[in-house]
């Protein structure tokens, strides 16, 4: 009885015990590990002597009652609670239990490896995001966003308007870490206060990024809106500085631009123009104050960078402006010098014209006495002569005055002068009177030394010579001492010559030319230059005079022979005269073509004065 009152109280004492390790939790991971370790040797070294023991009392107690029934003994009967049956039920509790303490140590070992995991998970992810953060306020603190111009201003904007996806990927490992806390706080994590006090930190270092953030970009914003209120300033600087500039370095071009004047009207027409230059100088004075001004507001609130829209300087600007101002006084001085010359020039002008003037009417005069001198009805040759030689004399006396006019040309090409508007004539043409009236005299006193070397070789007296004279100047109507080939046989016919018509001289060639007429003016003007001179007539009409006395005396004599017919026959020559005379004459005579013609008769009249007239005139 003793004995198995023992086995009952030992097998009784297990399920509190087993109960008590149920109950238990551990606090870390070790712990659990230790209690698995000692519920592994209860179950390997405490519980099988223990299950021996208990189905040894089943078995003593089933003995006891064979023998208290063989011995009709009454029955052993344990209290209530201590019967086999107790003890099976008390066994298979145990059982369980030790089913439930194995379980729950798993449990808990798997519960305090993921409280571990889920601790390193939260504090990876919370360095992490702190470092984040940390590294983000620092950038935020040190972004110099003052010394940005616009452009860097607006790429940064564009940064700050994509860090919002930034913030919502680290919002998302803020809302993990709040959640991993929560997560471990509900499970009975050991840290859990520090999980949460950490966690709290977590927050609030987020809401200092966000109030840092916020900050950042409003400094970005009113930054932005200084540049841009800078850039406006700048354009503007730009759009008034660019024509200004340009027009001081016009400005500047034309007040140093050299010129050269042929005119007072060109000098006053610059003087004008640089008057007007001056009275505009207020106004772009004014444009260079407002200049001045936007870049001394632009430097009041722009402490650094350059302005990208132009690359003129207000300090240049002033520059030019008042080397502008120092130009133009030296300006003023020149064009009042060059008026001066222009009016020294104008008074040369002057000088020439009113001395080229007079040596141009002069030499008109001139030249009207060298043709009167040979038109006076009473004037002898020698008369002529005499008054050419005293109008040559009289030409040579002006030639101080043409000198004159010689050094003031050579005065005027040296001032560059080139126009007269007072003065038609120029030296060259005053050159070309004077050497004309030069040759007019000399041609003409040789034309009249001609004439008398003519009328003395000739034997004529000045009544013929004066004849001579009065029916050339008729026929010389531009009164130039010559005739033209019409006005020459005009002049012929007039005398009484047979002439070709003018019809001849006009449809035929050069070539085609072999007229009497032609022949004539083989003689009077040889070298066919359309002109013949009064010398040439005069030699012309004497030798004509002279060849009719030859020519009248052969016809005579061919009148005799022929017995006063208009023709001869070739046997009346060769009767009258030697052989070869007679040959001589008939192959040289023409056929007579008169209306009394007979066959084989000749013209002896053309053959005389082809002989010693070379005409018919």
């Amino acid at each position: 009885k003793q004995w198995y009152q023992r086995r009952v109280a030992i097998t009784a004492g297990m399920i509190p015990w087993i109960d008590q390790m149920r109950e238990q939790r551990a606090s870390s991971i070790d712990e659990v590990k230790a209690k698995l370790d000692e519920f592994r040797t209860y179950r390997q070294t405490v519980k099988p002597p223990k299950t021996e023991e208990k189905g040894k009392l089943v078995t003593d107690y089933n003995t006891l009652q064979t023998k208290l029934r063989l011995s009709n003994r009454p029955a052993f009967l344990p209290t209530e609670g201590k019967l086999v049956a107790d003890i099976e039920k008390g066994w298979d509790t145990l059982e369980t239990t030790e089913r439930g303490v194995e379980q729950h140590l798993m449990s808990e070992l798997i519960r305090l490896q993921r409280l571990q995991h889920l601790f390193a998970r939260f504090t990876q992810k919370c360095d992490s995001l702190a470092k984040w953060i940390t590294e983000t306020k620092s950038y935020f603190k040190k972004d110099n966003i003052a010394e940005c111009d616009l452009n860097e201003l607006l790429g940064k904007i564009k940064s700050d308007d994509a860090f919002d996806t930034d913030m919502g990927i680290h919002k998302e490992r803020l809302d993990q870490i709040v959640n991993l806390a929560q997560e471990m706080v509900q499970q009975g994590f050991k840290m859990a206060g520090e999980v949460a006090a950490r966690s709290q930190a977590m927050n609030g270092l987020w809401e200092s990024l966000q109030i840092a953030r916020a900050q950042h970009r409003e400094d970005l914003e009113t930054a932005r809106e200084t540049q841009e209120k800078i850039d406006s300033m700048r354009l503007d600087f730009a759009k008034k500085a660019n024509p200004f500039n340009n027009w001081l370095e016009g400005a500047r071009e034309d007040v140093l631009d050299m010129f050269v004047c042929h005119s007072i009207e060109e000098v006053n027409a610059l003087i004008t123009v640089h008057e007007e230059f001056k009275a505009c100088l207020p106004e772009f004075h004014q444009i260079f104050l407002d200049i001045q001004q936007l870049q001394q507001e632009i430097d009041t609130i722009a402490s650094f960078g350059s302005n990208p829209y132009t690359a003129v300087e207000v300090d240049t600007l002033g520059n030019m402006w008042n080397e502008l101002l120092q130009l133009i006084p030296q300006r003023d001085k020149d064009l009042q010098e060059a008026l001066v010359r222009e009016n020294k020039k104008d008074e040369l002008r002057k000088t020439f014209a009113n001395h080229a003037n007079w040596f141009a009417n002069w030499t008109s005069e001139e030249q009207k006495k060298i043709a009167e001198s040979t038109m006076g009805p009473d004037l002898t040759l020698n008369d002529q002569l005499a008054l050419l030689e005293d109008l040559l004399q009289e030409v040579e006396s002006y030639r101080p005055q043409y000198e004159e006019l010689e050094n003031l040309n050579k005065i005027i090409q040296d001032e560059v002068i080139f126009n007269n508007p007072y003065c038609k004539h120029t030296m060259e043409s005053l050159n070309v009177s004077w050497e004309e009236l030069h040759n007019s005299v000399a041609r003409q006193k040789n034309a009249v030394e001609n004439q008398i070397l003519v009328r003395d070789s000739k034997g004529i007296n000045e009544e013929q010579v004066k004849e001579m004279k009065n029916a050339f100047d008729h026929f010389d109507k531009n009164e130039d001492g010559r005739l033209d080939h019409f006005e020459f046989r005009a002049c012929l016919v007039s005398l009484g010559y047979n002439v070709d018509t003018e019809e001849h001289l006009v449809n035929h060639s050069e070539g085609d030319r072999h007229s009497d007429f032609e022949r004539v003016l083989q003689m009077v003007d040889p070298e066919m230059t359309g002109q013949v001179t009064f010398e040439a007539f005069m030699d012309f009409m004497t030798q004509e005079a002279s060849d009719m006395d030859t020519a009248e005396q052969i016809i005579a004599s061919f009148r005799v022979l022929a017995g006063d017919k208009r023709y001869i026959l070739p046997d009346e020559i060769r009767r009258e005269l030697p052989s070869h005379q007679a040959e001589y004459c008939i192959s040289r005579m023409a056929p007579y073509e008169g209306h009394d013609a007979v066959p084989g008769s000749l013209d002896y009249l053309s053959f005389a004065n082809a002989l010693y007239g070379q005409s018919d005139l």
